[in-house]
C-alpha cells in the first residue's frame, strides 16, 4: 500500500525549499506530484550544494518520486497545459512573491475556475501584503526578521547567529504540509476546497515563540531570565566528545552530579524550589560539574548518565548519524541508485503509518523534464509534442 495519501494528486509550481519540501512531505505519504519547472535551468536547488548533473542532495530529498514537466508558463499554451493539469488535482502549490502567480496565470482566482475544490497552498515570504511582502526571499532573510538569528546568542556573546541550515525554509515547509492535509481533512468532511496563505515569517515567529520568547508571553512575568529556557544549554566536555544533557528536574540534576562526583546533600539543593531560591548554589553545581567531566570518556559517561536517569545524548559528526546504533534499528536509512545521480542514502519518511503503511513509488528524484511528454500526454496533446517543443511551450 503506498500509503495514507494515495490518490490525492498535487501539482507544485513551488521552487527553492519550502514549497517543493511541503509536496514533498505529501509524495512519501503516497501523494502523486507533478512539478512544474521552467527550462533550462528548472528549480535552482537542483544545483546548490553536492550535486550530479542536475540532481543535488537537497532536491533529491525534497522532490524524490514526483514528475518533472518543463512548461513554459509565460506562453498561453503553457499556461493552458498548466491549468489543465491543476484541473484534476486536489492539492496546488507555489512560493512566488505576490503578484507573480497572477501574473502567470495560476492564482488562486484562476485555479479555481478549473478545479473549485482544490486545496492551494499559496506560501511567500513575508506576507501577501504588507512593506516587505515584495521582497525577494531567502532563508537568511527570514532567521534574521523572526528573531531566530537573535535567539542564537547567550550570556557571554551578543552577536546574532544564523542557524547552519535552512531552518526558517523547512519550519515554513511542514507548517504548510500540516495545512493541506487539515485542509484536505475539512474538504472531506464536506467543506469544499480552500486558500491557504501562508508566510515564512509567520510560521517561523510561531515556531520560535513556542519557548524562545518568553518575555513576549507573559508579559507581567519576572523577565530578569533568558528569553528561553534552553538559552544555556551547552554541550558538555568528555574526555573524548561531548554530551548533551538535559537536567530540569530533581532526579536529573542530582543524578549528573552523582555521576561526575559531586555533593548535592546541602537541603539548599534538594528540590528545584530549594534551587530556585538559591541561584548561587545552584549555579556551582553546574559549574563543577563542567570541570569534572573531561576527565570521563564517552564510554563511562553513557553508562553513568543512564544509570542515573540523566537525559543525555552523545554528539555526533554528522558523517555518524546513519550507524549510529539506534538509527539501524530504527532502519530509517536505505539507499539506492539514482539513474543520474549515482549512489544515494536517504531516510525514509519518519513516521510508520501501520494501517496505511507508506511505500515510495520512486526513491529517485526527476531529472529536469524528466516526465514532460507522459504529463502532457495526460492533458491530450501526445500529438503535439513536437509541435510545442518547437515553440518552446515545453522543454
Amino acid at each position: 500500500m503506498p500509503g495514507p495519501l494515495d490518490g490525492i494528486r498535487i501539482v507544485d509550481f513551488s521552487v527553492a525549499l519550502t514549497g517543493p519540501l511541503a509536496a514533498g512531505m505529501l509524495v512519501d505519504q503516497g501523494a502523486d506530484c507533478i512539478k512544474v519547472e521552467q527550462s533550462p535551468i528548472g528549480d535552482l536547488v537542483r544545483w546548490l550544494g553536492t550535486s550530479v548533473e542536475d540532481i543535488s542532495s537537497m532536491f533529491q530529498i525534497a522532490n524524490r518520486g514526483k514528475r518533472s514537466a518543463t512548461i513554459d508558463l509565460r506562453q498561453d499554451e503553457g499556461r493552458a497545459i498548466a491549468l489543465d493539469l491543476v484541473a484534476g488535482a486536489d492539492v496546488v502549490v507555489q512560493n512566488f512573491r505576490p503578484g507573480v502567480a497572477e501574473r502567470l496565470g495560476i492564482a488562486y482566482a484562476d485555479v479555481v475556475t478549473v478545479a473549485p475544490d482544490v486545496v492551494y497552498a499559496d506560501i511567500t515570504g513575508f506576507g501577501p501584503t504588507g512593506p516587505a511582502s515584495a521582497r525577494r526571499v531567502y532563508d537568511t532573510a527570514i532567521q534574521a526578521a523572526s528573531g531566530f538569528a537573535a535567539s542564537q546568542t547567550g550570556i557571554t556573546d551578543d552577536q546574532p547567529k544564523l542557524l547552519k541550515q535552512l531552518v526558517a525554509d523547512k519550519v515554513t515547509a511542514y507548517t504548510a504540509c500540516q495545512a493541506i492535509t487539515a485542509a484536505l481533512l475539512a474538504r472531506e468532511r464536506g467543506h469544499g476546497g480552500q486558500h491557504l496563505e501562508l508566510s515564512m515569517l509567520d510560521a517561523c515567529i510561531a515556531f520560535l515563540f513556542v519557548d524562545a520568547a518568553d518575555h513576549e508571553v507573559l508579559l507581567d512575568g519576572d523577565h530578569s531570565g533568558p528569553q528561553c529556557v534552553a538559552a544555556n544549554n551547552t554541550p558538555l566536555e568528555l574526555a573524548d566528545g561531548f554530551a548533551a544533557i538535559a537536567v530540569p528536574g530533581d532526579t536529573e540534576f542530582h543524578g549528573v552530579a552523582a555521576v561526575f562526583g559531586i555533593d548535592t546533600s546541602d537541603p539548599d539543593l534538594a528540590t528545584i524550589r530549594d534551587r530556585v531560591r538559591h541561584p548561587d548554589k545552584t549555579r556551582a553545581i553546574h559549574k563543577a560539574v563542567r570541570e569534572a567531566s573531561p576527565t570521563t570518556t564517552v564510554a563511562e559517561a553513557e553508562v553513568a548518565l543512564e544509570a542515573n536517569g540523566v537525559p543525555f545524548g552523545i554528539v555526533r559528526d554528522i558523517h555518524e548519524v546513519a550507524d549510529d546504533p539506534q538509527v539501524v534499528i530504527n532502519e530509517l536509512f536505505e539507499e539506492h541508485v539514482h539513474p543520474t545521480a549515482g549512489r544515494v542514502r536517504q531516510h525514509r519518511p519518519p513516521t510508520r503509518f501501520h494501517g496505511t503503511p507508506t511505500e515510495l513509488r520512486e526513491r529517485s528524484a526527476p531529472t529536469l523534464g524528466q516526465h514532460t511528454d507522459e504529463v502532457v500526454a495526460e492533458t491530450g496533446r501526445s500529438d503535439r509534442l513536437d509541435e510545442l517543443r518547437s515553440a518552446g511551450v515545453i522543454g
